[in-house]
C-alpha cells in the first residue's frame, strides 16, 4: 500500500508536460475548500439561531409543564414536594388562559398568565427580559410585551381593558412592567400578572392551572416528563408537556430548514469534486505507459485502482483541511465581516430593531463540522471511484503499443 501511495503523490507532482494536471488539481482543491467552508459557516449560524430561539422560549415558558385537570388546590404543598426531587431545580404556579384586548374600535386575543413573580424568575428568564417597571404585582396591574405595548400606544403606568372569556366582563388593569424577550410572538401576545389577580379574573378563587418546572438539564426533559409522572403523585391527575412539545412543529421546521440548507449547499461541494474526475481522468491518460508497465510487470488490479483514489482523496483531504480553517475562521469572525460590510455599505446589515439582536448567533457544533467533513469525504471517494475503475480497464500490451 505505501509504494501505490507514494506513486499516487508522485502524479500529483506532474511534469512540465502535464501542468495542466497540476492546475487542475489546485482548483479542484479550492472548489471542495470553499464548498467546505460555506457549509460550515451557514450550518454554524444556522445552529446559532436554533440555540438563539430555543433559549429564548425556554427563558419565557417553563422545562416542563404540569397542567391540572380541573385545577389544583394547595399548589405551594405540590411546590414543596417537586422541590425534593433530585432532578428538579425550582418550580412555580401558574393560571394560564386568554383574554380579549380592546384597542379603540376592535378586539384581539392574547394569553394571560397569573403568576408569583419570585418563584417564576426562578423558573424562567423573565427578570431578565424586564425593560421597564417591576414584577411586584399589587391588585389588578400586569407586565405586558414591549410589541404589544407599541401596539397598544401604551407605556407603565397605564390602563387596559381585558375582557374575561368566563365572564364576558370589562376589568381594568395597570401596566406594571415592561419585558422584551426577543420573540414577536411572546412579546406581542402575552400579558403577566400576579395569581390573585388571575384567580378573580377567572373565578378560580382557590386554584392555580399548574405548576411550572425547571430542571437540570433542559435536552433531556422527555426522560424527566417520564421520572415526574413516576415520582410526583397525589395532587390530583395532570398532563406534563415539555418545551418541546409545546414548540413542536415550530422545532421541527427549524430542523427541516437545516436540512435542507445543509443538501442545498453541498451542492457546492458535489460540483468540486467533478473537477477531481476530470483531473483523475487527465492524469490516467497522461500516465496511459506506466499503467502499462505497472501491469505488465505484475501490479494488480487493486494496486492500480489505489493509486488513483489514494490521488483522488488527497486532493480531497487538502480541500476538506483548507475548508476546515477558512469556515472556522469565518464563524468565528462574521460579526467583523458584517460590520464591515455595513461601513461599506453606510448602514446596519442587521438592523436590532427589526432581527431583535446586535450580532449574529454562531454555533460551532462539533457534530456538525462532522458530519459535514464525512460527507466531503465520501463526495471525494465517489468522485475518484470512476477514474480509478477506469485506469485498472487499460489492457498493458495496447498501453505499450500506443506509446
Amino acid at each position: 500500500m505505501l509504494s501505490e501511495l507514494w506513486l499516487s503523490q508522485r502524479y500529483l507532482r506532474a511534469g512540465k508536460k502535464e501542468k495542466i494536471i497540476s492546475i487542475t488539481a489546485l482548483i479542484s482543491i479550492i472548489g471542495i475548500g470553499i464548498g467546505v467552508m460555506v457549509l460550515i459557516a451557514v450550518i454554524s449560524v444556522m445552529t446559532g439561531f436554533d440555540k438563539f430561539l430555543e433559549d429564548k422560549i425556554v427563558g419565557t415558558n417553563a422545562h416542563i409543564s404540569l397542567e391540572f385537570y380541573g385545577g389544583l388546590k394547595n399548589p405551594y404543598t405540590a411546590v414543596e414536594k417537586l422541590g425534593s426531587l433530585p432532578y428538579v431545580t425550582s418550580s412555580a404556579p401558574f393560571i394560564d388562559g386568554q383574554a380579549l384586548v380592546k384597542n379603540d374600535k376592535y378586539f384581539f386575543g392574547v394569553e394571560m398568565r397569573g403568576i408569583d413573580p419570585k418563584l417564576q424568575a426562578a423558573t424562567s428568564k423573565i427578570g431578565e427580559y424586564l425593560t421597564e417597571g417591576n414584577y411586584d404585582f399589587v391588585g389588578n396591574q400586569v407586565a405586558i410585551g414591549r410589541e404589544l405595548a407599541l401596539r397598544l400606544g401604551v407605556t407603565v403606568g397605564d390602563k387596559i381593558s381585558l375582557i374575561s372569556p368566563v365572564t364576558l366582563t370589562k376589568t381594568d388593569f395597570t401596566i406594571n412592567a415592561i419585558f422584551n424577550s426577543r420573540i414577536y410572538m411572546y412579546d406581542s401576545g402575552l400579558i403577566l400578572t400576579g395569581i390573585k389577580a388571575a384567580q378573580d379574573f377567572y373565578k378560580m378563587p382557590d386554584r392555580v392551572s399548574g405548576i411550572a418546572v425547571k430542571v437540570d438539564d433542559v435536552y433531556k426533559v422527555d426522560n424527566i416528563k417520564e421520572k415526574l409522572y413516576r415520582d410526583f403523585s397525589g395532587f390530583g391527575t395532570y398532563i406534563a408537556r415539555t418545551w418541546i412539545d409545546a414548540n413542536k412543529n415550530f422545532l421541527d421546521a427549524l430542523k427541516l430548514e437545516k436540512i435542507v440548507m445543509f443538501v442545498v449547499v453541498t451542492m457546492t461541494t458535489v460540483v468540486a469534486a467533478f473537477g477531481i474526475v476530470s483531473t483523475l481522468i487527465m492524469s490516467v491518460m497522461s500516465r496511459f505507459k506506466d499503467i502499462g508497465i505497472l501491469r505488465s510487470v505484475g501490479a494488480k488490479t487493486k494496486s492500480i485502482l489505489q493509486i488513483f483514489i489514494f490521488q483522488g482523496m488527497a486532493i480531497g483531504i487538502i480541500g476538506i483541511l483548507l475548508g476546515l480553517t477558512a469556515g472556522v475562521s469565518l464563524a468565528l469572525s462574521l460579526d467583523k465581516v458584517v460590520a464591515m460590510i455595513s461601513k461599506i455599505i453606510g448602514r446596519s446589515l442587521i438592523p436590532q430593531d427589526i432581527y431583535n439582536f446586535d450580532r449574529i448567533p454562531v454555533n460551532i457544533d462539533v457534530g456538525d463540522i462532522s458530519v459535514i467533513v464525512i460527507s466531503a469525504l465520501l463526495i471525494t471517494l465517489v468522485a475518484s471511484i470512476y477514474p480509478a475503475y477506469y485506469a485498472t480497464k487499460i489492457i498493458p500490451s495496447e498501453a505499450v503499443r500506443h506509446e
